[in-house]
């Protein structure tokens, strides 16, 4: 029986009993998903860890409706969606890679805590790149840097593969493909890197599922087109000898409708890793609800992307450096499983005294970055610049009778949060009165039996 394939002038399509069921999966993933972003919105008591969060799940109804436009107008989809959907599962895995820093407590934390006294981790590349140490800040900004050159590299391939495919400038086509492997690898490498180098550090949040999440979908939309499109330049996609089979969209609609029935089982499997409960108002009840509105504009306001961005790629070696990430351990910097990287802090300028508990700076091989430590040519000292600044300070006075006084004022429309009654059900000392009073309960009953 040969499929039946309909045509207009944009090409060929899916047979109606592939396409349908496409339609019905992409509408209820679009809507699960929609369901799981607005309830983190209702529940937006996390704003710096939740934006993440929303980010990473708008992957799944992104691709849900590129995917099922790319069945239904492959033409179309190709020039004006394709761009989106591609810039976007870029910048999920750098997303991805926040959040990781976010949940072990940031890039202070990381640098001058939990990788002080690690042992350095391997390169694959040792050859050439040697160990790895994310106790050195220039160690974390080349990791970081690594994760976030695919962000900066796939909106310009997107731009010349659109272009090449209008000029139809094959070779140049092949060029691209080549370099997107390259840097699509270079930044999946650096991620496993971080990954491999705080691993015993993030077993406790167990990321596996959430890796998963945004793996897979990347994972699946590459390599299911790449064996499409080999299969289909081996001649084994032919419709039953149909000429129509032979199109440039017929691969192209196979692996989005691939997609489509896919992602379903990627809408649930991101509401079971990222579960909007986590921030219910059960497992919060101390914490004030952010209205939606300014959830929404805290999470797509760019002003973290754009801080980030800037430290990264223009300022980075003068933010991250040794007198910006300072461990705070001072046994740490005298650890023999840091000491290349502690001999570089030294050949910077840092010294010790007092017995080696109190460090300061030399001027001579330090760095001089944004936050200037030493004024007028490293000839006032920090503390007399510090206490010279705090003299112009006036001290405000202490009020602590904000509710008497009606500072506060929970009418007002324009105060960002807002706080539930029924949180104190849900409090440490309510959860503990009830079951002191279920346990009494209890007992009574079982001494009246």
């Amino acid at each position: 029986m040969s499929m039946q394939w309909s045509e207009d002038s944009t090409g060929v399509y899916l047979p109606i009993w592939w396409q349908l069921p496409c339609n019905i999966i992409c509408t209820i993933s679009f809507l699960l998903s929609s369901y799981i972003i607005l309830q983190q919105f209702m529940n937006y008591r996390k704003p710096q860890e939740q934006r993440l969060v929303i980010r990473i799940l708008l992957l799944v109804p992104i691709f849900s409706v590129t995917c099922l436009s790319a069945t239904l107008n492959p033409s179309f989809t190709k020039i004006y969606l394709d761009f989106i959907r591609e810039f976007y599962e870029a910048f999920v895995i750098y997303t991805f890679f926040s959040y990781l820093t976010l949940i072990l407590g940031g890039e202070r934390k990381i640098i001058t805590e939990l990788s002080a006294g690690k042992r350095p981790t391997r390169h694959v590349l040792y050859c050439i790149y040697g160990n790895i140490d994310l106790s050195n800040p220039y160690s974390f900004l080349s990791v970081k840097r690594g994760v976030l050159q695919y962000v900066w590299f796939k909106p310009f391939y997107c731009l010349f593969l659109l272009i090449c495919q209008v000029y139809q400038w094959d070779k140049v086509e092949v060029w691209l493909l080549i370099f997107y492997n390259m840097s699509v690898t270079w930044s999946l490498y650096n991620l496993a890197l971080f990954w491999k180098c705080l691993y015993d550090e993030l077993k406790q949040y167990h990321p596996w599922m959430k890796f998963m999440c945004v793996k897979l979908i990347i994972f699946a939309s590459y390599w299911q087109g790449m064996i499409i499109k080999v299969l289909s330049v081996m001649g084994k996609l032919q419709v039953d000898g149909d000429i129509n089979s032979h199109s440039d969209n017929l691969p192209y609609m196979y692996q989005n409708g691939l997609l489509c029935v896919e992602m379903v089982g990627f809408a649930i499997l991101h509401s079971m890793a990222f579960p909007w409960t986590d921030y219910s108002l059960q497992r919060i009840p101390n914490g004030a609800r952010m209205k939606l509105w300014y959830a929404l504009k805290d999470c797509f306001g760019g002003g973290d992307l754009i801080w980030d961005f800037k430290q990264t790629l223009f300022i980075g070696d003068t933010y991250y450096n040794f007198k910006n990430f300072l461990p705070t351990e001072g046994n740490s910097m005298t650890h023999n499983n840091n000491l290349q990287t502690n001999m570089t802090r030294l050949n910077k300028g840092l010294r010790f005294t007092n017995n080696g508990q109190d460090t300061y700076w030399v001027n001579y091989g330090s760095i001089s970055d944004g936050q200037d430590f030493l004024k007028q040519n490293n000839q006032i000292d920090l503390e007399n610049q510090t206490s010279t600044i705090s003299k112009n300070i006036q001290e405000e006075e202490w009020v602590d009778n904000i509710f008497t006084n009606n500072h506060y004022i929970p009418e007002d429309k324009n105060y960002p949060v807002e706080w539930n009654s029924r949180a104190h059900r849900y409090t440490n000392q309510m959860m503990s009165l009830r079951e002191e009073v279920e346990t009494r309960a209890f007992n009574s009953n079982n001494i009246i039996t």
